[in-house]
């Protein structure tokens, strides 16, 4: 068929499409690309908001968890009668250590630890052989003493009648008179030396000097003792008064206003737990130590029973009068710092203020404040060392409005 041949219907409708039909779908296909490419976009921007939502989030969570959730309480009133208890020192009414006047040997002993004397009793004798001589000798000089004495006053005697008669001069009576004189001076020199070997010979019986208890004995028969060596740690014997005893405590200064004399006290001894002794005061040093800043009370106490010893330690527990000024908080609030003691207080704003207070008596798990807060002030019960004035709190169980959610926020996808 030539070109020049015309066609019928049925081969015009099976010839294939103009080459212009493909042409037209080009339109569709760049808006398919189109809506990909704002598809993209939004989810691109759809997963950076839901990072940074997540990230803010996160961040906030952290801040959150970054503040301390604290407990806090409120001061109670510190008016209660207050007790004092001190360490004290039991000593014997009197107490005498007993040591040797003279040089000898112990010749024998009669009172031992524990024995009960009276005032005068001879606790030891001792053999005092170099001084029985000097008495011996003290009495010889006494007797030539009293010898001479003698002649001389015949002597004086006998000039005084010579002088009366012109035989002798009167320079001459008055010296014979003059030595009778001298020779009674040497009479009663020589007598107050046997006298005083007398008194020193007294001393070789060794006597207690009041009624008591003997407490210590350090010689044995014996023994040699000297005046010389008389010391701390030479003592022959210790007699001890412990009808009444003395009981001495060092009562700080803070406490000082409130003790007077005639004030009752108790006392507890280690061996007697379930034993209470009354003591009372009768007197003070009046005046505070530099080194301790304590005064030095006395107390008496009966001791009909013997229950209290010299040297003893007890307890003395003195009844105060309540102090209506203070406050109690317990001993876990208090802050030490820089010498000073502080306490963490909530404020209106919910932040921490940091608070100095002073200390009237500590009370062991509780602490008695003398000033520095109110009875309002909330205070934190065990705060951290490195709490510091304005800083966020949360406080616990304080309702869903301070609350913050312990739930940690969601994470973001990786």
């Amino acid at each position: 068929m030539n070109a020049l041949t015309p066609m019928n219907d049925s081969e015009q409708d099976s010839s294939p499409p103009p080459a212009a039909a493909p042409a037209r779908r080009r339109p569709k296909i760049g808006r398919v690309l189109i809506l990909l490419g704002v598809a993209a976009v939004v989810v691109a921007s759809s997963g950076i908001w839901s990072r940074r939502t997540s990230d803010a989030k996160l961040e906030q969570w952290t801040r959150e968890r970054a503040i301390p959730t604290v407990t806090i309480i409120n001061p109670r009133p510190g008016g209660n009668s207050r007790e004092l208890v001190l360490p004290g020192d039991v000593e014997a009414y009197y107490s005498a250590p007993i040591h040797a006047q003279v040089s000898g040997y112990v010749k024998t002993w009669r009172k031992d630890i524990g024995a009960q004397v009276k005032a005068g009793d001879i606790l030891a004798e001792v053999d005092t052989p170099e001084l029985d001589q000097q008495i011996a000798q003290a009495k010889e000089e006494l007797a030539k003493a009293k010898s001479n004495q003698a002649l001389a006053a015949i002597t004086a005697k006998r000039w005084t009648a010579l002088r009366s008669s012109n035989a002798v001069s009167q320079q001459a009576a008055d010296e014979k008179e003059g030595d009778a004189r001298a020779k009674d001076a040497d009479v009663a020199a020589a007598q107050a030396n046997v006298d005083r070997m007398k008194a020193q010979k007294d001393f070789a019986n060794i006597v207690a000097p009041f009624d008591g208890v003997v407490t210590a004995r350090n010689i044995d028969v014996g023994a040699l003792v000297n005046p010389s060596t008389n010391g701390a740690n030479s003592d022959l014997f210790s007699v001890a008064d412990i009808h009444e005893m003395r009981v001495y405590v060092k009562v700080p200064q803070n406490y000082t206003a409130e003790l007077h004399a005639g004030m009752t006290a108790t006392l507890k001894l280690p061996q007697y737990p379930d034993r209470t002794l009354e003591a009372t005061i009768a007197t003070t040093s009046n005046s505070i130590s530099k080194n301790s800043r304590s005064l030095l009370v006395e107390l008496m106490a009966k001791n009909d029973d013997r229950a209290l010893m010299p040297g003893a330690y007890a307890q003395i527990s003195f009844n105060l009068p309540a102090d209506t000024n203070t406050l109690r908080v317990p001993a876990s609030a208090l802050l030490f710092r820089d010498s000073s003691v502080e306490v963490a207080t909530i404020g209106p704003d919910d932040k921490v203020v940091l608070k100095k207070i002073e200390i009237a008596r500590d009370l062991g798990s509780e602490i008695e404040v003398a000033r520095g807060v109110s009875a309002d002030d909330r205070i934190i019960d065990g705060p951290s060392d490195s709490i510091d004035t304005g800083d966020q709190i949360k406080i616990k169980d304080a309702g869903a409005n301070s609350a913050v959610s312990q739930t940690r926020p969601e994470g973001r996808v990786e």
